[in-house]
């Protein structure tokens, strides 16, 4: 891996549109400068030469469940460098490891592998760990296993916090289940961001789960409600706005879709993000255990899934729930552009300066300013990719 001192920048992200010509120097793995690309720029080792090229920030990723077959809750750390490997060289230099539904023998262990493996700091960023279940609906279980599925109880969430080592970064839970406010205000108060999904709450009972301290909406619309009609005490069918009309109505809730073309409608994409701006919608690729997997049928780390020659996983449970995604974030944002009608723009932006706002790591990720992580992209004009750059050091060239 080359480490570099200058990026010779055609275009570059920045918060406010892109720019032109930009030189930018790197030093112990940050932006220590931006200046206009010289008459006569350096050459030799440790520049790059981007003049005809889009840079954008490293992206970040809530929630990657896996790849390639595997997942983190395999245990193994050999597979665990195999996900970030697959993930990074794809342009993802930052993610949270996510664990799905699974007995608490399997997921106590899962968790402080993961949690040790995350404080190691591998060539990825990978700031914690998204626990997603299992204290989910039976309702909403989706491609979660149903039989694993639990009920939020406090001891039990005190024992994964505490294999977790304080890495656990995002919950995700069902607000609407009995005891689910007392474990939003329980997490919250430790700076856990806490979020609802695989849920079938109501708009009333998402209110209250956000006055208890609740901020997120794991991959809006997918194993959750639309807003639809609902039996009122009154006895007629009334309007229900669910979690989905939840998030659009509330100020006080983000949330994330799965920008694939298969779990949330590209149409809905754009009108979403300019209603929740400039922090409220996160693009996100909940890649699957079998993402950048070819067709077939898989199983492993809580999942059974069938990858089908379109590009889309079902799960092997009930065909007719998805099982995350088959991409990786970087596809997520080309699909914003060629799908939903983004700018490419705000494409970069719902995947690297928003979830980096989420995460607590406005400062280092998400942008290229002075004192943020060298952290990069190389597009070319099609927005295929030509390099990736982590820390400053390149770490992929296609």
């Amino acid at each position: 891996m080359n480490v570099l001192r200058h990026l010779l920048a055609g275009q570059l992200w920045s918060p406010a549109g892109f720019e032109e010509s930009v030189q930018l120097t790197f030093a112990a793995g940050r932006v220590c400068a931006w200046d206009a690309i010289p008459p006569h720029p350096p050459g030799a080792d440790g520049v790059l030469d981007a003049r005809d090229a889009i840079v954008i920030p490293g992206l970040v990723d809530v929630q990657v469940n896996g790849a390639l077959g595997w997942s983190f809750q395999a245990q193994h750390r050999a597979h665990f460098d195999a996900i970030v490997a697959h993930h990074l060289t794809a342009g993802t230099t930052t993610f949270l490891p996510t664990l799905i539904t699974a007995h608490e023998t399997t997921l106590t262990a899962s968790l402080a592998l993961l949690a040790d493996y995350c404080a190691a700091s591998p060539a990825a960023t990978l700031p914690g760990i998204h626990l997603e279940g299992p204290f989910l609906s039976p309702e909403k279980s989706g491609a979660h296993d149903p039989a694993a599925l639990r009920l939020p109880d406090e001891a039990l969430l005190a024992r994964f916090l505490a294999a977790a080592n304080g890495q656990i970064r995002i919950v995700t839970l069902a607000p609407e289940l009995p005891g689910a406010l007392e474990l939003i205000r329980n997490l919250t108060s430790q700076g856990i961001v806490v979020s609802a999904g695989h849920t079938a709450a109501t708009y009333a009972q998402m209110q209250a789960a956000v006055d208890a301290g609740l901020s997120f909406v794991t991959h809006a619309g997918n194993a959750s409600d639309w807003p639809h009609r609902a039996p009122r005490p009154e006895g007629f069918w009334g309007s229900e706005p669910g979690l989905v009309g939840a998030l659009l109505a509330d100020e006080r809730l983000s949330g994330s879709v799965i920008l694939d073309g298969f779990h949330f409608h590209p149409a809905l994409v754009a009108p979403l993000a300019k209603l929740k701006a400039p922090h409220g919608l996160v693009i996100t690729s909940d890649a699957s255990t079998v993402a950048g997997c070819p067709p077939g049928e898989y199983s492993g780390g809580g999942l059974i899934a069938t990858v089908h020659a379109a590009g889309y996983a079902t799960s092997g449970r009930d065909g007719r729930w998805l099982a995350g995604s088959t991409i990786t974030l970087l596809e997520a944002v080309r699909r914003g552009v060629t799908l939903a009608g983004l700018s490419l723009h705000t494409a970069v932006e719902l995947a690297s300066a928003v979830p980096a706002h989420h995460l607590g790591l406005a400062e280092r990720k998400g942008h290229l300013g002075v004192g943020a992580d060298a952290d990069c992209l190389v597009l070319n004009e099609d927005l295929s990719l030509r390099c990736v750059i982590a820390r400053g050091r390149v770490v992929s060239e296609q």
